[in-house]
């Protein structure tokens, strides 16, 4: 009388096995590719960030020179 077969070790289990393993590179893509899109949403997000710090820099330097003109301006007036 001949062994029983499992699954695990017939034709469906083999093709089974082919299955997972393409799930799981399927899988492994998708995780890769949204890890990928995750690191250039943070690079996105820090130079949006340091731009927005470079151009509250730049707003506050503008407006730092505007007052001193106004006021030398103001002294000059007063003399």
């Amino acid at each position: 009388m001949p062994a029983p077969t499992s699954s695990a070790t017939g034709p469906d289990g083999a093709r089974s096995q082919a299955s997972r393993r393409s799930r799981s590179r399927a899988a492994a893509g998708r995780l890769e590719a949204a890890r990928r899109g995750f690191e250039f949403s943070l690079i996105t997000l820090r130079r949006a960030a340091l731009d927005a710090i470079d151009s509250g820099d730049l707003a506050s330097l503008t407006l730092r020179v505007c007052g001193d003109r106004r006021l030398h301006a103001g002294a000059e007036g007063a003399a």
